[in-house]
């Protein structure tokens, strides 16, 4: 009885949280539209119009734009079931799962829902999960708070996992509450958060309806930024999540791609991948910086065993990553193999790093 209500709200913020500026910062391939409208949206209108008129869609049967969203590669969408708006299968999977919530008002407020999900993931009565990660990310063009947590999942009819990790992002506005979630087994959930989180930044609205997905979208940023491939390079075009791809040698792949999060956090992120120690506040503001056409880059460099997001892995390798922060994302050039190929390859990588600018010099 409530989706209504919510989908009408939903509309609101959207186009309140628009306002921000804030650009959505990776492409997954499919776009879907809600199954249900939302109410009308007055674009530019006065506040007492834009809520006038969301208050008299609810209480009518007009179609307006739907809530629209972009589906990661092999996800699938499942029936939502109320309070949820969205619900996907990530990679598939009946044992991992993704779901999209909102509740008016607060919810509940920030702490006390993180405390919440830590219970659901708790090992043992009394026993709350600890917070592994936190940080910021985008979700409906506003800045939200992401979570993770590891511990025992017993999800509600879902599947009972004892080594398992929830993911959950949380969205607050001045009108209501948004909760994105995904849980499964922990190496999974680990692999896809990546597109998890370019799922969370893609929700926004339909300007018209549309009965089918659109066909597939460039990578974002595709068209803003440009670099000088290195010779022997092979170009592999743009790809899910990614504005480019090279093969660079036997075994050692390259890649370009832009997602939020602060450089602290994703040069943490990319030493766990790697089973490499975290670096800690010290450690970070040691790390090799270099110019760009874009400012400056972050260098992270961790040898170990690295893993990709299909689970394939690769002992002894290397992973040379550059952390480029923008106003409103982060530009990720990484490389990674065998450590001999990677370091055969690190002063290409890094002027491939250096090439990196604004297409027409903007």
């Amino acid at each position: 009885m409530l989706r209504p209500l919510f989908y009408s709200s939903l509309t609101i913020g959207l186009c309140a949280l628009m306002g921000c500026a804030q650009e959505a910062n990776a492409v997954i391939e499919t776009r879907r539209v809600a199954n249900k409208p939302s109410g009308a949206v007055m674009i530019g209108a006065t506040s007492d119009q834009r809520f006038g008129a969301a208050k008299r869609a609810e209480e009518s049967s007009s179609r307006g734009p739907g809530v629209v969203y972009q589906l990661p590669t092999g996800w699938k969408e499942l029936p939502a079931q109320s309070p949820r708006l969205f619900s996907l299968a990530v990679a598939g999977r009946d044992d991992c799962n993704a779901s999209l919530v909102m509740l008016p008002g607060s919810g509940g407020g920030l702490v006390a829902n993180i405390e919440r999900w830590q219970d659901q993931m708790a090992v043992s009565d009394g026993a709350r999960a600890e917070v592994v990660e936190r940080r910021e990310v985008l979700m409906l063009r506003g800045q939200a708070t992401l979570v993770v947590i590891d511990g025992h999942y017993r999800g509600m009819g879902e599947a009972d996992l004892e080594d398992a990790r929830m993911v959950g992002v949380i969205l607050l506005t001045a009108k209501f509450t948004i909760f994105a979630k995904m849980t499964g087994p922990r190496a999974l959930v680990e692999s896809e958060t990546g597109a998890f989180e370019a799922w969370c930044a893609s929700l926004d609205l339909a300007q018209e309806p549309q009965s089918k997905p659109a066909a597939s979208l460039p990578p974002a940023g595709a068209g803003a930024f440009i670099w000088d491939a290195p010779d022997g390079w092979r170009d592999l075009g743009a790809r899910s999540m990614r504005l480019a791809s090279f093969e660079v040698a036997e075994g050692c792949e390259c890649s370009i791609s832009t997602a939020g999060g602060s450089p602290e956090a994703n040069a943490e992120r990319w030493l766990g991948q790697m089973g490499a120690e975290a670096l800690g506040p010290d450690g970070f503001l040691a790390l090799e910086r270099m110019s760009t056409g874009l400012g400056e880059a972050i260098l992270v460099q961790a040898d170990g065993t690295w893993t990709s997001m299909s689970g394939t892995t690769i002992e002894g390798a290397r992973l040379l990553g550059a952390i480029v922060p923008m106003p409103r994302t982060n530009i990720f050039i990484k490389l990674w193999g065998p450590v001999d190929g990677v370091a055969g390859a690190t002063e290409a990588f890094k002027g491939l790093t250096k090439s990196l600018r604004m297409k027409d010099g903007r």
